[in-house]
């Protein structure tokens, strides 16, 4: 497996199959921490080879699922729906990925890395498991932290008026406005071309990738949920967006999540990139912000406790 992507699957307590892919360092090399990755809807774990191996390059193990309705995880039950018990399953997958990554690495540290609406599915999950964490990194959060009530209010009239199975059209709504005229209809996710190109051309991203109402609700049912939990997080975050990011609301959203973090007691770390558009993993500055991840990562290890001899 050294060097190379690994694919497994993983069943959960129901019998629901889990994408997931793995990339280790090469030996011989052992990992310094796990870094466990959330992608964003109309996404996968796929499109994070190259941030997972520059990762692996700097010592670090990685691993990432493809979310219920996504990537491979979609095409083996239902593309674009949550499926067996919601929102909560998904954070229950993350914390069968991140036990399964200890069994095979060793009780190493590990961080938490979610882009855009893995962002915001992290914060869900650090209001149940951010114990025992030694951080997360959250890109490109695309919603006001203070409003995410409101949002599956708004999306629960969805569900009463039975659109749960329905498509949501125009998904990506009007991102791509302060680019035109624009290249393609997502410009808004980068700079880099090619990257853009990628993603428009991936079968299982953008406009191919359905997501549907009942998706949406279900997932921000435990996110809206997760607001009331900030004072509880035990872990510190690293918090990064690009002024140009529309979805973000051009680095609102993320200095929005600092405030929030920072007056609960929250170890919060931000960084707003200039120029840079949603996609920050996929942007034309990506070295810079994997190496800020690193070492902030680095610092958050060198201030673990030490394992004190018996």
């Amino acid at each position: 497996m050294d060097g190379v992507d690994d694919e497994r699957w993983l069943v959960d307590a129901h019998g629901v199959r889990v994408f997931t892919r793995w990339w280790t360092p090469p030996t011989p090399a052992a990992p310094t921490a796990i870094v466990m990755v959330l992608h964003s809807v109309a996404d996968h774990s796929g499109r994070y080879d190259e941030v997972a191996r520059r990762l692996n390059d700097e010592g670090f193990a990685v691993v990432a699922l493809d979310l219920r309705g996504h990537g491979n995880t979609g095409l083996a039950a239902a593309r674009g729906l949550q499926g067996l018990r919601g929102g909560r399953a998904v954070l229950d997958d993350i914390h069968l990925l991140r036990t399964a990554a200890l069994e095979e690495f060793g009780a190493l540290p590990v961080f938490l890395l979610g882009h855009a609406t893995g962002s915001l599915i992290a914060l869900a999950y650090l209001a149940h498991h951010s114990v025992g964490l030694a951080g997360a990194v959250l890109t490109a959060i695309p919603a006001d932290v203070d409003d995410l009530a409101s949002v599956a209010q708004l999306l629960q009239g969805a569900s009463e008026a039975g659109m749960r199975d329905e498509r949501v059209l125009d998904q990506f709504g009007t991102y791509n406005g302060p680019f035109e005229p624009a290249r393609t209809p997502f410009d808004w996710l980068s700079r880099d071309e090619a990257e853009v190109d990628r993603y428009i051309a991936d079968p299982t991203c953008g406009d191919d990738q359905p997501v549907t109402f009942g998706f949406l609700i279900d997932l921000f049912n435990v996110i809206a949920a997760a607001r009331d939990h900030f004072d509880e997080f035990a872990c510190p975050i690293l918090n990064l967006a690009g002024s140009a990011d529309v979805m973000g609301e051009v680095g609102r959203y993320a200095t929005t999540l600092a405030a929030a973090l920072d007056d609960v007691g929250v170890d919060v770390c931000t960084t707003i990139y200039e120029g840079a558009r949603n996609d920050l993993l996929h942007e034309i500055n990506r070295a810079d912000v994997v190496a800020d991840v690193v070492a902030w990562c680095r610092v958050r290890i060198a201030a673990l406790p030490r394992p004190t001899a018996p």
